[in-house]
């Protein structure tokens, strides 16, 4: 039996920014450089604790259906690791190609590039920042809306609150 050695295999650059793995495929795939990518890329994953992984492929030319099946078990292989993994940069042609070919893209997800990734990976974890919400305008959900029996009634009579206790984008808004 031949043991498999990565030396003479080219490898993959990666490197990890803001807790995402990113791997730039930059190299024809064949099945050496898979293998060796596979390994390298879940190792990686593994020690870091990366919650993303961002496969970045705008430097292939081409890319086959069996080249794109092996892309899609090592992204499914980072998802059973715990992170979630995004496609990048595929060309018009490929995905011409692979469409043509009746590869399967259900639930993959992509993004056209390296900045829409990110933008997509850190809204996951920071949805408030990356929405643009101040988080003094968000509702506490743990506070309760109103005390039981409060229906605005002051001296036994009723009283129009106005709008004092919607959140502030609401009151800019007018409405209740």
């Amino acid at each position: 039996m031949r043991h498999s050695s990565h030396e003479d295999v080219p490898g993959i650059a990666m490197q990890v920014t803001r807790r995402v793995l990113v791997a730039s495929i930059q190299v024809d795939l064949d099945e050496g450089v898979l293998e060796r990518f596979r390994h390298e890329l879940l190792t990686r994953l593994h020690q870091t604790g990366s919650r993303g992984v961002i496969l970045d492929v705008s430097g292939l030319q081409t890319l086959d259906s069996d080249e794109f099946a092996a892309l899609r078990s090592v992204i499914t292989m980072t998802t059973i690791m715990g992170a979630e993994s995004l496609l990048v940069g595929l060309r018009p042609g490929i995905v011409s190609s692979l469409i043509e070919a009746d590869a399967d893209v259900d639930g993959l997800a992509t993004a056209i590039d390296l900045d829409a990734a990110f933008d997509h990976l850190l809204a996951v974890d920071e949805p408030d920042e990356q929405a643009g919400e101040d988080p003094e305008d968000v509702a506490d959900d743990d506070a309760p809306l109103a005390e039981p029996g409060d229906r605005g009634e002051v001296d036994g009579g009723t009283r129009d609150p106005g709008n004092a206790d919607l959140p502030p984008a609401w009151r800019e808004r007018g409405e209740r």
